[in-house]
Order: C-alpha cells, then structure tokens, then sequence
C-alpha cells in the first residue's frame, strides 16, 4: 500500500511537472506573438516546450518497454532544453551568444552516454556522469547573466536562482547513492523519484516565473519607450520629455542645468513650397544633425511640429549659450542633397534647482520668441530670473529663410 502511494505521488508530480513547464511555454509563446520585437521570449518558450518532453519521457520509461529509448530521451531532452536557455539569456540581454561554451557542451553530453558506457559501474561516479552536462549548462547560464546583465537586483536574483539550481543537480547524484536506489528498479516507483521531481519542479518553477517577470518588465519598457518616442525623428517626444526632464531637474540639487528650445524657422514654406515628405525628411535630418551636435547625456525630444527641446545637465548659461550657437551654426551651414537649406532659431533658460519644469519650459519659450521677433537665425537667453528675455550679443545671419 505504501508503495503504492509513493508510486502516485511520483507519477502525479510528473504530471504537474508537464503542465508547470507546458504554461510557462504557452505563456512565452504569447508575449512573443504580442510583442514581435522581443525575441527572448520565444526561446524561453522552446526550452520550456522541450523540458515538458523529459516528464513525458519519465512515463513512457515508467510504463512501456521501450526503456533504453525513453532513457535517452529524458537525458537528452533535459540537457538541450537546458542548454538552450543559454543563448535565450544572451539574446534577451542583447549580447552575443556565447556558442562556442554551448557547442562545447553539447559535444561533452552526447559523448558522456558512450565514456560512461565504457567504464566500471561505480554508483556516485556513474550518477555525477550523468548529472554533469545540466549542471555545466545552468552553470552557462548563470555566467550569461552576470556577464551581460545590467545587474539590476532582479538579475542579482536570477542568477543565484541559477546557481542554486545547477548545484541541485550533483546533489541529486549523491542522494540517490545514498538512498541506495537499485539499478534494475523502476524510476517511478522510487522515493527518490518524488524527491527528485518535487525539487526539480519547485527550481525550474522559481527560474521561470523570475524569467516571466523580467520579460514582462521587458515588454512593458519597449510600451513606455514607443509611448515616449516620436515615430517622425525619433527622439523623444513631448511626453517622454517631460517626465525624463523633470526627474533630471528634481536631482539637480544646485548642479546647474539648462534648457533650449529650438524652432526651425520659416519651416511652414518648406512644407507649402516642397511637399510634406521633404518637410519630413528635413525633420529627421535636423533630428540627426540635433544629436550629433549635442553631449551624450543630453536629453532631445521633439516637442511637436518644427519645434525641439535640449536639456543639458551640468551645463551653465554661459556654456548653454556656446551649445545653442554651436546648434545654430551647424544648422546654418548644414546642407544635404534634396533638401531645403534650414535656420533655427533657439531659447536659453538656466532654471534654479527649485524649479519646476513648466517654469522652466515658459521662460526657454519666452527667450525663443525674443530671438524670432529681433529676426530668427538667432540665440537668445532667458534672465536670471523671471524678467523678460533678453537677446544676447551674437553673430547671427540676419539672411535666414
């Protein structure tokens, strides 16, 4: 009777083994038809789709004949569907895939059946054998992710799940030599079975909800990135500015910052005389020129129409200045086949710490104004304070479009 139960138990943990593993599949499998452009995703879904084979497999050894087959195909499912996982966790963190690690493995676990085969029957020698390739695979794993990880605490997370689960696999050799599990016994109807399922599943059910959370984070970052990005030029848009810009401001705590506002000038003649396509191409073509022209850290976006904003960190007014004339005259001498020539016209504002960005946004726009009314193709600077803007003394191009 007891034996029985412990055959139950074994064979009920193999089932929930299968449908844990089919779920997650399933559910990579939607994220990836979602979210085309995340490619992880479907290979998480392959390796889980696989690793339900080795349960299967469990059953077919447990309950038909075929047991060298079924054999072969529990280790073989397992250390593929394993090791697959490897390059899953390179793509999802956009590194190279570490293939020659991964052919090195598979090499060692289609070879270790024969080089076991060869030698003496030793209990712990021939069970570390066997364990050996999903111990070197997760091991891979775990090494991918501290490799190429942001290390954010979640990836800190994953990876001592990782480990802990590729040191499970020696452990299981040694327990079932100390369990004294005979050879010509069924697997199913061993206590080891229940043990070695019920700790396998719980591990591959802790990896695979930390691997679902993360691609989850991952397709809810690329629906704030293509809320918060112009289709047009790419940059930033107006929303994605805003929420960037007024964390940047908030941190400043007396570093200074600076903001500009940049409007291409007379832009609405260059869609009237050459069509919207060339005015769209011209958008882009400032949004390029805008990024090259700018440091690294700045924040760009383009606020709506012919209109931009720059936000520099650790950047004066003075310096802020020299920046937004650097702009101007880059726009100024800029010429590309197919396009019309441009000009721009910019507004400085050097915000206190304590403000706020729409403050800071008022008195950039104010200063932009000024530069238009004394004749655009020019940069003008917001006072100190909340006085009027004043035009700086600039060597401008008063020919401008």
């Amino acid at each position: 009777m007891y034996g029985r139960r412990r055959m139950h138990a074994a064979a009920f943990t193999l089932f929930m083994n299968v449908a844990v593993a089919g779920l997650f599949a399933a559910s990579y499998a939607t994220i990836a038809l979602m979210h085309p452009a995340q490619r992880a995703p479907i290979w998480f879904a392959v390796c889980y789709g696989l690793g339900m084979v080795t349960p299967l497999a469990q059953f077919g050894l447990a309950y038909t004949a075929w047991t060298t087959f079924f054999g072969a195909v529990i280790f073989l499912s397992l250390a593929f569907a394993l090791l697959l996982l490897v390059p899953a966790l390179a793509v999802f963190y956009g590194s190279r895939k570490p293939w020659p690690a991964v052919g090195a493995i598979a090499a060692l676990t289609l070879l270790l059946p024969v080089i076991r085969a060869g030698l003496p029957y030793h209990p712990l020698t021939y069970q570390s054998m066997y364990q050996a390739p999903f111990t070197l695979a997760v091991a891979a794993c775990a090494w991918v992710v501290l490799r190429d990880s942001p290390r954010h605490r979640s990836d800190f997370v994953l990876a001592g799940m990782l480990v802990v689960l590729a040191a499970h696999f020696p452990v299981k050799a040694y327990l079932l030599v100390q369990m004294g599990t005979s050879r010509t016994a069924k697997y199913i109807d061993t206590t080891y079975a229940l043990v070695s399922q019920v700790s396998s599943g719980i591990l591959f059910l802790a990896t695979g909800l930390i691997l679902l959370l993360k691609s989850v984070q991952a397709v809810v970052r690329e629906s704030q990135i293509a809320a918060e990005t112009d289709v047009l030029s790419g940059l930033l848009n107006r929303r994605g500015f805003d929420s960037r810009a007024e964390r940047l401001i908030a941190q400043a705590k007396g570093r200074p910052v600076a903001l500009l506002i940049l409007d291409l000038d007379h832009f609405k003649s260059v869609n009237d005389r050459f069509g919207h396509s060339t005015g769209d191409a011209a958008i882009r073509a400032f949004a390029v020129l805008l990024s090259r022209t700018v440091p690294p850290s700045a924040l760009i976006a383009r606020l709506g129409g012919e209109e931009f904003a720059v936000l520099l960190d650790r950047t004066g007014l003075e310096a802020a200045r020299l920046q937004a004339e650097a702009i101007r005259l880059a726009t100024f001498h800029h010429q590309e086949v197919g396009l019309p020539k441009l000009t721009v016209s910019i507004g400085v504002a050097a915000p206190a710490s304590s403000h706020l960005l729409p403050e800071a946004m008022e008195r950039a726009d104010a200063a932009l104004y000024e530069a238009k009314r004394a004749g655009r193709n020019r940069v003008c600077c917001a006072a100190e304070k909340t006085a009027p803007a004043v035009p700086l003394a600039v060597v401008a191009q008063r020919n401008a479009t």
